[in-house]
């Protein structure tokens, strides 16, 4: 996974408007799963666009019932006229597990990358990396040569998901685009290749980097194995500059062992903005008394509210048995967001766990629960 989509997500791509929205005379009839699946074959686009996202975000929460109907109906979505619903299709694909149901799509979804609409296609590079063989991937090499940057690049992104070396030329070029810099660095840090190292170290030690930028460079050293990168963290983990709380956060995903001292002692800042990075860091590093500290915050009613979820998150990092039972009973009990979030975290957590095991020469049958991640 890229650098940034562990701290949420990777970074948004404009989409294409639909020229046939849904207007107040045709909104989405209901959110039932019969309602939605009908609403698939509506003639209205607008329609097809928020049923078949609806039904996407319950596939990506683990709604069996939802990822069969849209598994079943890819094929429709990736010729849709709407370019949204094509979008919503490549997702879909993404979201498969079994070799075999992604090559099915196979030439819908290379056909996509070369599709009318620049976001449709470069949706399509990272879908076309899932189709088992060499002849996607290829494909996929062949785009760093593309005329279109946005093609080239997200080509070397999705590349570097698969850890493929094809992909740093062009990672590396981006470096020195101010658009593109973090997201390159993200995909550096997936790419996990050292080689990378000394175009990073020099672009940390020119003087034209803001101190963002500069902690970002700090911290793609850092998965590099160069220290200047971990002591620059610690470094503004220590200082009070706005880039703290991130340095506290790629602190905890890299392993900083380092950092946890300027983090416990930030972790006690329950005003500092960066107190949540901090909360999170400890459970991910697991620091000696970090359990105690996290279960403490999230168990106290005094507590804010962020400051509770970032103890939630924390401690589903750290993920031991006490935890584990007190993230289950928020998300059984809890009020509001906090129970949302701990039963989000929780299927993280279970999603982890099913990653792992996924290789493993013997596995029970899935039950009902398991069925959109068999799909």
């Amino acid at each position: 996974m890229g650098f940034f989509s562990w701290l949420g997500g990777k970074m948004a791509t404009s989409e294409p408007e639909s020229p046939h929205a849904a207007g107040p005379e045709d909104e989405l009839p209901g959110s039932s799963l019969q309602e939605l699946t009908e609403a698939l074959s509506s003639r209205a686009g607008g329609l097809r666009v928020d049923a078949s996202r609806a039904l996407l975000e319950r596939w990506r929460g683990g709604d069996g019932a939802a990822a069969e109907v849209l598994a079943n109906r890819l094929g429709e979505l990736l010729e849709d006229e709407e370019p949204l619903v094509r979008m919503a299709g490549l997702s879909g694909v993404r979201l498969l597990r079994k070799p075999e149901n992604v090559a099915r799509h196979e030439s819908a979804v290379l056909g996509l990358l070369l599709d009318d609409v620049a976001q449709v296609r470069t949706a399509a590079v990272t879908a076309a990396l899932r189709i088992p063989g060499e002849a996607a991937r290829q494909q996929v090499r062949a785009l760093l040569e593309s005329q279109e940057e946005p093609m080239r690049f997200q080509a070397a992104c999705a590349l570097s998901d698969a850890r493929d070396p094809a992909a740093l030329p062009e990672l590396v070029r981006a470096l020195h685009e101010d658009h593109r810099r973090q997201e390159a660095l993200s995909a550096l840090m997936s790419l996990g290749d050292a080689a990378a190292l000394p175009e990073v170290a020099r672009l940390f030690e020119g003087a034209s980097l803001g101190e963002f930028d500069r902690t970002l460079v700090a911290a793609a050293m850092a998965r590099f194995g160069d220290p200047r990168g971990s002591e620059h963290l610690v470094a503004r983990i220590e200082s009070d500059g706005d880039d703290r709380p991130i340095a506290a956060e790629w602190a905890g995903r890299l392993s900083v062992q380092q950092a946890i001292p300027a983090l416990e002692e930030l972790a006690h800042e329950e005003d500092a903005p960066a107190c949540g990075a901090a909360l999170r860091a400890l459970g991910r590093l697991r620091a000696p008394g970090a359990e105690e500290l996290l279960l403490s915050l999230l168990r106290s009613q005094e507590t804010a509210e962020d400051l509770r979820m970032d103890a939630a998150e924390g401690l589903a990092e750290l993920g031991t048995p006490a935890a584990l039972q007190l993230l289950n009973q928020l998300a059984a009990g809890a009020p509001g967001e906090l129970a949302s979030l701990c039963h989000e975290l929780l299927s993280e957590v279970a999603a982890n766990e099913a990653a792992a095991t996924e290789a493993a020469p013997t596995v029970a049958a899935p039950g009902p629960e398991a069925a959109a991640r068999e799909k």
